[in-house]
């Protein structure tokens, strides 16, 4: 056994389903990799679905109470019994060579963490939403080695089983979406594990969501900002990056707190909606997601002064 795949999943049958039969049709032999589906409170019927399939490889579903995609990947983790924890998300359905890419860093490097290429499936631009907020491919410049922990999303991200436990796994506080992987891989850069990019560990991205599937995410990344800058002793650096150091609020404040911009953003949106056109689009929901994301940041701001308050 060289690599345990973990896959957390919530109500997501219907993508699972292809993303293990992806897993199932790799190149690397069946003995050397195992699978494990930790299922964080589906009521959609996904252990039914994830039994039915035959698979050549080890296959463990396991149904918990949910607790938050970190809490889900640590349980998963402690079921693995591969050197290599693979994380990757259910909606995400591997190419072929994937797993090869990720294994042949770790078997070249003992404590290593490994970014995979993940791509929005084209099928999956179904939408005006999906296809303005795709509009623009991701340009970021990814270092192969000595990869920024910024850089790192854990739905395509593997790791050494020892550094990952060495450093904590991951912070399961983090019950909302967003920020606990980037937070693990701050850790692991610390723990002293080399982060690596590797672009033919492929993925694509098969969940067509839709704006107002995203706000209630983007309030929960808000909330979770703030809890990964005071874990961090509310350092510069990473206010600034999470865009909550508080030189920048009175002007987040100003943009998306009030009725200055809002309004204007809300009346454009139907109109550019009827005409598809996707650079106006794109703006509006890129304002909108902002101001859930700073709906989240000022309440969780404002809950740990009340709390400090009370403490003294």
């Amino acid at each position: 056994m060289d690599i345990s795949v973990i896959i957390p999943t919530h109500n997501s049958r219907e993508l699972l389903v292809p993303t293990l039969q992806a897993l199932f049709a790799q190149e690397l032999r069946a003995d050397r990799y195992e699978i494990i589906v930790l299922d964080d409170g589906s009521t959609d019927r996904s252990g039914e679905a994830v039994r039915d399939l035959a698979s050549p490889v080890r296959l463990t579903y396991e149904w918990r109470e949910n607790q938050g995609r970190g809490a889900a990947r640590n349980a998963g983790a402690r079921l693995a019994r591969g050197p290599v924890l693979l994380f990757l998300d259910a909606d995400v359905r591997p190419e072929a060579g994937f797993l090869a890419g990720h294994l042949r860093h770790h078997l070249a490097h003992r404590r290593t963490g490994v970014q995979g290429r993940t791509l929005q499936a084209p099928e999956s631009l179904t939408t005006t939403f999906m296809r303005a907020t795709n509009l623009l491919p991701d340009l970021t410049v990814r270092r192969r080695q000595g990869l920024s922990p910024l850089h790192v999303v854990t739905r395509n991200f593997s790791v050494a089983a020892e550094a990952f436990w060495d450093a904590g796994g991951f912070d399961e506080a983090f019950v909302g979406y967003g920020w606990e992987d980037i937070e693990l891989a701050l850790r692991l850069r610390q723990a002293g594990v080399e982060l690596e990019y590797e672009p033919e560990a492929l993925a694509y991205h098969h969940h067509s969501q839709r704006l107002e599937d995203l706000l209630p995410k983007l309030r929960q990344a808000g909330e979770g900002a703030v809890y990964f800058w005071q874990k961090h002793g509310r350092a510069r650096w990473l206010g600034l990056f999470l865009e909550i150091h508080p030189l920048l609020l009175p002007l987040k404040w100003l943009v998306y707190r009030t009725t200055l911009i809002t309004p204007a953003i809300e009346a454009i949106r139907p109109w550019a909606e009827r005409r598809a056109i996707l650079p106006v689009c794109s703006e509006c929901y890129n304002h909108l997601l902002w101001r859930a994301y700073y709906d989240g940041a000022f309440a969780a701001l404002d809950a740990s002064r009340r709390a400090a308050r009370a403490h003294r």
